[in-house]
C-alpha cells in the first residue's frame, strides 16, 4: 500500500461521523406520541414544545418544522384521533342492518374497544384540557352530522318518533358522548364497561324501538 493511501486512511479514521440522519417520514409521529403522552400526563396548558420536543428525542427546532406551535399539534392529535375512531365505528356497524339497534350497539362497543385500547389518547381527546383550547364544539360538530343522519333515517323507516327534531336529538347525543368519555376515561372504576354500554345504547333516542319489518 502506498504511503499517501496509507495517510488518507488515517485521517478518514480520525474524522468524527457524523450522527445517522433521521427520516422525516417518521419524525410527525415520534412528536405526536410524546405529545399524547404529556398532553395526557400534564394537560395541554402545562406543557410545552421544549418539553414535546425532548420526550421524542429531538431539537426543540424540530418541532417548529411540523407544527406551528403545541396547540396546532393538540388539534392534530383530536382530529385525527376522532378520524380514526369514526373508521372504526364506520366498520363494526357496517356489518349489522342500517339503523338497528345491533348496529348501534357494535358502533357504542368499538366506542369502548377504543376507550379501552387508547387510554391517554383518550383522556387527551376527550379531557377537560380539550374544552380548554375551545375545541369541545368542534369535536361534538364532527360527532353529531353521522349521528343526526342516522335518526333522519329512522324516521324516515318509522322506527324513531317525528315529533324528536333530528338535529337537536344529534346534538344532545353528541354532548353526552363527549361528557362521558371524559368523565369514564378519567378514571374507569366509577363505572363498569358493561353498565357503561347498556346506559349509552338505552339513553339513545335511536335505540328505543326496532325497525319494522319490511
Amino acid at each position: 500500500m502506498k504511503f499517501t493511501s496509507v495517510r488518507r486512511t488515517q485521517r478518514a479514521a480520525q474524522r468524527p461521523r457524523r450522527a445517522p440522519r433521521r427520516v422525516p417520514a417518521l419524525t410527525r409521529p415520534r412528536l405526536v406520541a410524546a405529545a399524547t403522552e404529556l398532553f395526557a400526563e400534564h394537560g395541554l396548558h402545562a406543557v410545552t414544545s421544549a418539553q414535546i420536543a425532548r420526550r421524542a428525542g429531538l431539537a426543540t427546532g424540530t418541532f417548529y418544522l411540523y407544527f406551528a406551535d403545541k396547540l396546532e399539534l393538540f388539534r392534530a392529535i383530536v382530529f385525527e384521533a376522532l378520524g380514526e375512531l369514526r373508521a372504526r365505528q364506520d366498520a363494526a356497524g357496517a356489518r349489522h342492518a342500517s339503523g338497528s339497534r345491533e348496529e348501534l350497539a357494535a358502533r357504542t362497543e368499538e366506542f369502548l374497544d377504543f376507550a379501552e385500547e387508547k387510554r391517554a389518547l383518550m383522556r387527551v381527546l376527550f379531557a377537560r384540557s380539550a374544552e380548554a383550547a375551545g375545541i369541545a364544539d368542534e369535536i361534538v360538530g364532527v360527532i353529531a352530522p353521522a349521528i343526526e343522519r342516522r335518526y333522519q333515517g329512522l324516521q324516515t323507516a318509522g322506527a324513531m318518533a317525528h315529533d324528536v327534531h333530528a338535529a337537536v336529538a344529534a346534538q344532545m347525543r353528541a354532548a353526552a358522548l363527549v361528557r362521558i368519555a371524559a368523565w369514564w376515561t378519567e378514571d374507569p372504576a366509577r363505572a363498569p364497561r358493561a353498565d357503561v354500554a347498556r346506559t349509552l345504547l338505552s339513553l339513545d333516542p335511536g335505540a328505543r324501538a326496532p325497525l319494522p319489518n319490511p
